[in-house]
């Protein structure tokens, strides 16, 4: 169990930081006096003190000990808009990811203009595909009366989701224009480049990929995804020889990767290594029809958020394909359901 929390103490950092962050605004603070005898600034630091209480009870492996916390504040003190994130981050973290967000529209309703909420739905929107919608929520982010608040790097994230809800919609050139927008604020931020590369070998502009795909690795050189782009455009480009090292690389590293394994094969049997190429193929073949029973197991779960079965088979699968953080938060989800039931 610990196993799996310490893969989460980054993220509740996270929910710390936005809570913290968005507390030091004073539009954030209501405008309202309920007539409590307390002051809205004493009220409201014991409500800090609250929220780190229920996140530290969520990293000791409590995630409904801490739920049920946020419940009693949001009851005593619903004009904050605090619990509601924590909460839907919590939902979030254990795959129920409808009251994650029915929490994040509560939080809009108390405020409209906290920072990182509409992000959050447009996380959601985005996991269940729902790309148009996404984009709507991650602009209402970049442009609510907050937004002049955002730290560069967070604009840039959001304006990356656009990119790549656009990229899934198939239009090009929207991405192009808001990756090239988002490299205004950093030339060299990776992730952006490293999509400007795959955008290009999608459409076949393998020599302008190549120059993305170089400069993606350059700047992050553990990167296994850049080093896939890298060799995939030395194979596009026919220089096999390049290919087959990153490739390599790229297999060594993951083995369930099954475009590397595909590509892979392709370019030891360009190069005239058929015997060995073909194997590769078959391996890929192979993975192919573990990500597509995989796929559906994700479905099955998603779909059945309190069904703890579904969520071990899912752990099961991901493990079997070297997946282990999913493999992780899938079981914490797997326990939380449990853990429902036994209420």
């Amino acid at each position: 169990m610990k196993r799996q929390l310490t893969r989460y103490i980054i993220y509740i950092l996270f929910i710390s930081i936005s809570i913290t962050t968005h507390s030091c605004q004073s539009d954030s603070v209501p405008k309202n006096n309920t007539g409590s005898g307390i002051s809205l600034e004493n009220r409201r630091s014991i409500l800090m003190l609250d929220l780190i209480r229920a996140e530290e009870i969520f990293v000791a492996g409590k995630p409904h000990q801490a739920l049920e916390l946020l419940d009693k504040l949001i009851g005593e003190k619903s004009i904050w808009a605090e619990p509601y994130l924590l909460k839907g981050n919590i939902y979030t973290a254990v795959g129920q990811y409808e009251k994650a967000r029915s929490a994040y529209n509560k939080l809009i309703k108390v405020d409209p203009n906290y920072l990182s909420a509409w992000f959050k739905l447009g996380n959601n929107a985005y996991r269940e595909k729902q790309y148009r919608e996404a984009i709507n929520f991650y602009n209402q982010e970049l442009t609510n009366e907050q937004a002049n608040a955002l730290q560069s790097k967070d604009k840039q994230i959001a304006m990356l989701q656009i990119g790549r809800c656009y990229m899934h919609l198939g239009k090009i050139d929207s991405a192009l224009i808001i990756y090239g927008e988002c490299m205004t604020i950093d030339s060299n931020y990776s992730e952006v480049i490293g999509d400007i590369a795959r955008l290009h070998i999608d459409n076949g502009n393998y020599i302008t990929a190549l120059g993305f795909a170089k400069k993606a690795l350059a700047l992050n050189k553990n990167n296994i995804d850049y080093q896939y782009s890298l060799g995939t455009v030395y194979l596009k480009n026919n220089r096999y020889k390049q290919a087959v090292n990153y490739l390599q690389a790229v297999v060594n590293q993951r083995p369930f990767y099954e475009g590397a394994y595909y590509n892979l094969g392709q370019a030891l049997i360009r190069s005239g290594n058929s015997n060995v190429g073909s194997q590769y193929l078959l391996k890929a073949d192979s993975i192919q029809t573990l990500y597509s029973s995989l796929e559906n197991l994700k479905l099955a779960a998603d779909r059945n958020p309190d069904n703890q079965i579904k969520w071990l088979d899912l752990a099961i699968a991901y493990e079997s394909v070297g997946m282990k953080t999913e493999a992780d938060q899938a079981r914490l989800a797997a326990q939380f359901t449990g853990a429902l039931k036994n209420k």
